[in-house]
C-alpha cells in the first residue's frame, strides 16, 4: 500500500510482512533541504506505523559529486539518530552497481554507525528478493 509519494520519495508498506519499502532520495547541492525533509517524513512514517523492518532501494539513487559531503553526513547522522527513537529492528539496503558511489556510501554509513551507535540490524544486498528474505528471518 502506498503511504506517501513525492518527486523525491515514495513510501510503500506491506502490513502482512511489516516491511516498509522506499527508494533512497537522490542528493544534489540544490536539494539537500528537501532530502532532509524527505528523511524526516520517512522516520515519521516508521514511527506512526510502528514499522520493524525497512527496505531501502539505493540502486538507482544519484549522489552529486559536488555535494557538500559534511552537510550530507549531518543529514544522514540525524536520520540515524531519529531512527533510534523508533521501534525499527532491521534495515536492508539494495546496493548500486556504481562501485565508487557505493564505497563512498559505505564510508558515510560506517562513520554514522560509529558516531550514533545505531542499534538497528543492517545488511546490504544485491537484490530486493535477498533483502526481503533477510528481513523476514
Amino acid at each position: 500500500m502506498r503511504l506517501y509519494s513525492s518527486h523525491l520519495l515514495t513510501i510503500d508498506y506491506n502490513p502482512s510482512t511489516d516491511i516498509l519499502f522506499t527508494q533512497w532520495p537522490s542528493a544534489h547541492p540544490y536539494n539537500l533541504a528537501e532530502v532532509e525533509n524527505a528523511l524526516h517524513i520517512l522516520v515519521e512514517t516508521i514511527r506512526n506505523y510502528d514499522v520493524k523492518r525497512l527496505l531501502i532501494d539505493a540502486s538507482t539513487t544519484k549522489i552529486d559529486p559536488n555535494l557538500d559531503e559534511e552537510r550530507y553526513k549531518g543529514i544522514i547522522m540525524r536520520f540515524a539518530m531519529d531512527l533510534m527513537k523508533t521501534r525499527l529492528q532491521k534495515s536492508a539496503r539494495i546496493l548500486t552497481a556504481d562501485k565508487a558511489r557505493e564505497a563512498r556510501s559505505q564510508e558515510i554509513a560506517q562513520e554514522v554507525s560509529q558516531k550514533t551507535h545505531l542499534t538497528v540490524q543492517s545488511q546490504y544486498f544485491a537484490t530486493k528478493a535477498e533483502a526481503e528474505a533477510w528481513l523476514l528471518e
